[in-house]
C-alpha cells in the first residue's frame, strides 16, 4: 500500500521535495509531470504512469514491476538497475534512456522509441519489442533470449556479446548492426535485414534465416551449423572461417563472396562456385580462389614502377598490383579481378573491360577520361582512394564502398 496519495505526491513534486525510497505502490500517477524527479530506489510496483512525463527523472534501482508506462515520456531517464519485470512500456519514448543492468524480463515495449538508449547488460528475456525503434541502441552483453523483435529497427545497434537465443527477429532491420560474438542459437529471423552487419564470431546454429539479407555482412568465423539459409542473399559477404556444411549453401543467392582472412577482397569467389569452393575449404584443399580454379595470376610487387605500358589480361585472370603504374592502359577480360593493393598507385592510367576492380590503394585519373571503362563491379576498401570518371557497361556496374574510403567518382551511363 502506498504511503502517499496522488495529491500528496504531486504536491511534493511541486515543492521540489525528494521522493527517494518512497512507497507509491499501485498509485494512479498518469498524465502527471515528473520531469527531473528523484525517485531513486522508490517502490513503484504496479504504478500507472500512462502518458506521464518522466523526462530526465532518476529512477535508478527503483521497483517498477508490472508498472504501466504506456505512452510515457521517458526520454533521457535514468533506469539503471531498475526492476521493470512485466512492465508495460508500449509506445513509450525512451530515447537516450539509460537502462543499463535493468531487469525487463517479460516486459512489453511494442513500438517503443529506444533510439540511442543504453541497455548494456539488461535482462530482456521474453520481452516484447515488436516494431520498436532501437536505432543506435547500446545492447552489448544484453540478454534477449526468447524475446520478440519482429519488425524492430536495430540499424547500427551494438549487440556485441549479446544473447538472443531463440529470439524472434523476423523482418527486423539490423543494417550495420554490431553482433560480434553474439549468440543467436535457434533464432527465428525470416526476412531479417543484416546488410553490412558485423557478425564476426556470432553463433547462428539451428537458426532460421530464410530469405535474410546478409549482403556485405562480415560473417567471418561465424557458426552456421544446421542454420536454414534458403533464399538468403550473401552478395559481398565475408565468409572466411565459417562453420557450416556445404549443402547449407546450395540455396543462397550471391554474385560474389569474400573468403579472405582479413576481409579485404583478396580472395573473391563467384556465387555460383561457392559450394564447390567451400567443399574444397572443408577438405583443406583451397587456398586463394585463383589457385583453386586454375585462373592465371599476375603480381606487381611493391617498389616497382611501370610507365606508358599496355597490359592485357585474359578472361578470369587474377591481377594484384602493389606497384606504381603511370600512364598505362590495362585491359581485363570477362570474369577477371584486378586488385590494387594498399601500396598500389595507378596514376593517369585507364582500366578497360568487364572484369571486377578492387581498390585498397589509389586510382588517380589525370590522363585519359573516363579512367575506368565497362567494369562489372567496383569495390573500394576503407583505405582506398578513387579520383576518376567511370563509364558503365550496358548491364550497369555494381558498386561496393567501405566506410572510410575516399571518392571523387563521376559515374557515366553506358553509351
Amino acid at each position: 500500500m502506498a504511503d502517499l496519495s496522488r495529491e500528496e505526491v504531486l504536491q511534493k513534486l511541486k515543492s521540489g521535495e525528494n521522493l527517494e525510497r518512497a512507497c507509491l505502490r499501485e498509485l494512479a500517477l498518469n498524465h502527471a509531470n515528473f520531469e527531473c524527479a528523484d525517485l531513486r530506489r522508490a517502490d513503484l510496483e504496479g504504478v500507472n504512469f500512462e502518458e506521464s512525463n518522466l523526462k530526465k527523472a532518476n529512477l535508478s534501482c527503483a521497483n517498477l514491476r508490472e508498472a504501466y508506462l504506456m505512452g510515457a515520456n521517458l526520454e533521457e531517464i535514468n533506469l539503471q538497475k531498475a526492476d521493470l519485470e512485466e512492465a508495460n512500456l508500449d509506445d513509450a519514448n525512451l530515447q537516450f534512456a539509460d537502462l543499463s543492468h535493468a531487469n525487463l524480463e517479460g516486459a512489453t515495449l511494442e513500438r517503443a522509441n529506444l533510439k540511442g538508449a543504453r541497455l548494456s547488460y539488461a535482462q530482456l528475456e521474453l520481452a516484447n519489442l515488436g516494431g520498436a525503434l532501437m536505432e543506435g541502441a547500446q545492447l552489448s552483453n544484453a540478454h534477449l533470449n526468447e524475446s520478440y523483435l519482429g519488425g524492430a529497427n536495430l540499424r547500427e545497434a551494438n549487440l556485441q556479446y549479446a544473447s538472443l537465443e531463440k529470439a524472434s527477429l523476423e523482418e527486423a532491420d539490423l543494417t550495420g548492426a554490431n553482433l560480434m560474438e553474439a549468440s543467436l542459437r535457434g533464432v527465428y529471423g525470416e526476412g531479417a535485414n543484416f546488410k553490412a552487419a558485423l557478425l564476426k564470431g556470432a553463433i547462428f546454429e539451428d537458426a532460421i534465416l530464410i530469405g535474410v539479407n546478409l549482403s556485405r555482412a562480415d560473417l567471418r568465423h561465424c557458426h552456421l551449423l544446421n542454420a536454414k539459409l534458403t533464399g538468403a542473399n550473401l552478395s559481398g559477404a565475408k565468409l572466411y572461417g565459417i562453420e557450416a556444411v556445404p549443402d547449407q549453401l546450395t540455396e543462397i543467392s550471391a554474385d560474389w563472396l569474400d573468403f579472405s582472412a582479413d576481409g579485404n577482397g583478396q580472395v573473391m569467389i563467384e556465387g555460383t562456385k561457392l559450394v564447390e569452393y567451400y567443399t574444397q575449404v572443408k577438405n583443406g584443399l583451397a587456398g586463394m580462389s585463383a589457385d583453386l580454379y586454375g585462373a592465371p595470376k599476375r603480381f606487381f610487387g611493391k617498389g616497382d614502377v611501370l610507365r606508358n605500358a599496355v597490359l592485357e589480361f585474359d578472361e578470369r585472370s587474377q591481377v594484384e598490383i602493389e606497384s606504381t603504374l603511370e600512364k598505362c592502359v590495362i585491359t581485363v577480360g570477362q570474369g577477371s579481378t584486378l586488385t590494387i593493393g594498399p601500396h598500389g598507385v595507378l596514376a593517369g592510367c585507364q582500366i578497360i573491360g568487364a572484369g571486377e576492380i578492387v581498390i585498397h590503394g589509389k586510382f588517380l585519373e589525370n590522363g585519359a577520361s573516363p579512367g575506368i571503362v565497362g567494369p562489372k563491379r567496383l569495390i573500394v576498401g576503407k583505405a582506398g582512394t578513387v579520383v576518376a570518371a567511370l563509364q558503365q557497361p550496358a548491364s550497369l556496374t555494381q558498386f561496393g564502398f567501405e566506410h572510410g574510403c575516399s571518392l571523387s567518382l563521376k559515374i557515366l551511363r553506358s553509351r
